[in-house]
């Protein structure tokens, strides 16, 4: 026979983005009851894999074929979408991957383990067959489809005549099942009562939906705790984070809304991956399958060493990508106008202005604006008498623009220069940065530079957490490429942006950035997305970025930029949480053991690991002109830090409005 299903096709039909939530229930089950993993282990785990998400959503995608044309969601990462007439051969290829296996577990099995496993395809085929369709009827169709993840985990306990069943963490991963597919659902209300199909979603509507997850996700934590008790705290925190992302849509109440609960699924298939493979590893520390013993120590701090040296080459690659080419001094000289605006930045107004008055160019004005400042930021301002120099006001925001980009627009219109430097109002320019800049623009024929400044190490809170915001973007974070290859993911440019005033004015100017997340640091990527020719590069040899010097407006300053800095994402913030967490505890609790001589028979690789981890941010912290000591403080410090990332988080998900209807300027 032919084959006309391609194997794209065919993986996409079986969601390989699922095949964890089916195959490691069963290899828990499984590790459970024998404390080890064999051969018989790992044909249930390739069975769990492949075959079985092609039965399950293979079976899935015949029958709501009809509903599923109609969906967006679908023939993507989310599911496939063959067409009618390869339905034949998909049943073929669905009996083909599965009866081996059926056969070989009816084989050797038990008569409990032949039931389970009846039962597992049973509910395969229930949950959307005609006659049966279970996920038509509502809370029934949330049972079905969490059946679909625990049975796996029963049948790995069963396969081997395990007496155990943990009824308990059954239930709860029962009720996170439940949770998931009802909060998967809401997304679908639109497409489904179009097609006229029921659903749990449909049928209560997507405020009441949202809380029976939400409150299903919180029993399935305490049920965990219940389980496990003093066992149960780290993966209580990380089941925390279900919960959590429901909790962020908790504000939509009206099924028109509903597609907006997309994104939260996305966050919800991105968590299953960090916090399933990160409970795996908990799993197998607690059950030691491999007979590791004393062994697992040290191969914890070859992984940790393993971490440090892949962000080393996350901070090269960075380096590499973002290092300016040489530039020389323009025949002719453009005139330049530099624009900024300030908002409570009495403190480094000053030194900004002076900065700027005192550059090494011929042809060059200021135009700044002042965004409310409750200080003296304007009237210090005011005070210079310098031609150079022009302070100007805003008209009222409109709406539909943040305060930022609005306060843009009206600078970029007050210019009269070929060349416009956007620059932050607490930035100092070295002498010749605005000839390197111009330069750079004209050689390098861009329409838009960003450039990345160094950071000011005066203050003890600056020298201890401003080196932690240039890591994450240049240690923990691949910027450039995603810069290159996935614009919309990458972080915010920030510190210093030049461009071409007639290329910018030509794509829209700030109207391109008057909604976006970011506000106007949005527009070196706005400018990229509509094919501009721009560039980012490090900029700490032509401008110095003062910040705030007190520990409260540092924190303050972090968790107002990190979250939207990350493009709102939730699963990369929990991600860079939870790894960042790991590595740098993981240290110092390495640290800590070869002082009270607990763990001195690791001591070279909890060294290495340390060594390792520390190379790359003393690389950053030169090149940010942060202080090297305080940089080997990093595992005590860049802990305190990383919890701005989920403070930050949780600010805008929950406690303040979305960015884009802020009218308040930033800190």
């Amino acid at each position: 026979m032919k084959l006309t299903i391609k194997i794209p096709e065919l993986l996409k039909t079986s969601r390989p983005i699922s095949w964890p939530n089916t195959a490691v229930p069963f290899v828990v089950g499984y590790i459970a009851s024998t404390g080890r993993i064999d051969l018989l282990g790992i044909i249930g785990l390739i069975y769990f894999c492949l075959p079985y998400n092609l039965l399950l959503y293979g079976v899935n995608d015949i029958y709501d074929y009809e509903s599923d044309i109609k969906n967006p969601r679908k023939n993507s990462i989310e599911g496939g979408l063959l067409e009618k007439s390869k339905h034949k051969e998909l049943w073929q290829l669905i009996a083909a991957t599965n009866l081996p296996f059926l056969i070989y577990f009816i084989a050797i099995g038990s008569t409990m383990s032949r039931i389970l496993l009846a039962a597992l395809i049973f509910f395969c085929f229930s949950y959307s067959a005609k006659g049966l369709r279970f996920k038509e009827i509502p809370f029934l169709d949330s049972f079905n489809s969490s059946l679909h993840f625990v049975m796996p985990f029963i049948y790995g306990v069963a396969i081997v005549g395990g007496s155990s069943y943990y009824p308990l963490a059954a239930l709860a991963f029962l009720f996170w099942g439940m949770a998931a597919q009802a909060f998967g659902a809401i997304q679908d209300i639109g497409p489904d009562r179009e097609a006229k199909i029921n659903s749990i979603a449909t049928k209560m509507g997507a405020r009441i939906t949202t809380r029976y997850s939400f409150w299903l996700f919180v029993a399935t934590v305490i049920l965990v705790i219940i389980s496990f008790r003093t066992k149960a705290l780290l993966p209580a925190l990380l089941l925390l984070s279900y919960p959590l992302n429901v909790a962020f849509f908790l504000k939509y109440k009206s099924d028109a809304q509903s597609a907006r609960f997309h994104r939260g699924w996305q966050n919800f298939m991105w968590l299953n991956f960090l916090v399933g493979f990160s409970l795996t590893q908990i799993l197998l520390w607690h059950w030691d399958p491999f007979q590791l013993s004393g062994q697992r120590i040290a191969y914890l701090f070859i992984g940790l060493a393993g971490m440090g040296l892949a962000q080393l080459i996350i901070v090269l690659h960075n380096f590499r990508g973002l290092s300016r080419p040489k530039s020389a001094r323009l025949e002719e000289w453009p005139k330049v106008s530099i624009i900024m605006h300030a908002y409570n930045q009495a403190d480094n107004i000053a030194s900004t202005i002076l900065s700027v008055i005192g550059q090494h160019y011929p042809n060059f004005e200021m135009i700044l604006c002042d965004l409310g400042s409750s200080d003296n930021t304007l009237k210090i301002a005011q005070s210079y008498n310098d031609k150079k120099l022009k302070v100007i006001d805003t008209k009222p925001v409109p709406a539909g623009w943040t305060i930022e980009s609005w306060a843009s627009q009206q600078l970029l219109d007050s210019t009269t220069g070929q060349v416009v430097i956007s620059m932050a109002a607490d930035t100092v320019l070295l002498p010749n940065a605005i000839s390197t800049i111009t330069s750079l623009l004209h050689e390098q024929k861009l329409d838009l530079v960003s450039l990345l400044p160094a950071d000011q190490n005066k203050s003890i809170a600056q020298k201890l957490f401003l080196s932690h915001n240039h890591y994450f973007m240049l240690g923990m974070y691949p910027a450039v490429y995603l810069e290159k290859n996935y614009p919309k993911l990458a972080s915010v440019y920030s510190g210093v942006i030049a461009y071409d005033k007639d290329a910018i004015m030509s794509l829209g100017g700030y109207e391109l950035t008057k909604k976006s997340p970011v506000s106007d640091l949005d527009l070196p990527t706005k400018t990229k997305s509509r094919h501009g020719r721009t560039a980012f590069y490090l900029g700490s040899d032509i401008a110095i970025s003062q910040n705030h010097a007190s520990w409260r407006l540092i924190g303050r300053q972090n968790i107002q930029r990190f979250y939207p800095a990350l493009r709102f994402n939730m699963p990369l913030t929990v991600a860079l949480f939870w790894g960042g967490e790991f590595l740098t505890i993981g240290i110092l609790i390495g640290l800590l053991g070869l002082i009270t001589s607990l763990l001195t028979d690791y001591i070279f690789i909890i060294l290495l690991a340390y060594i390792i981890g520390i190379i790359p941010r003393v690389i950053v912290a030169r090149e940010s002109q942060q202080n090297i000591f305080a940089t080997i403080l990093y595992p005590i410090t860049a802990p305190v830090a990383l919890f701005s990332l989920i403070v930050s988080m949780l600010g805008y998900e929950l406690f303040r409005p979305r960015w884009q209807n802020r009218t308040e300027a930033s800190v």
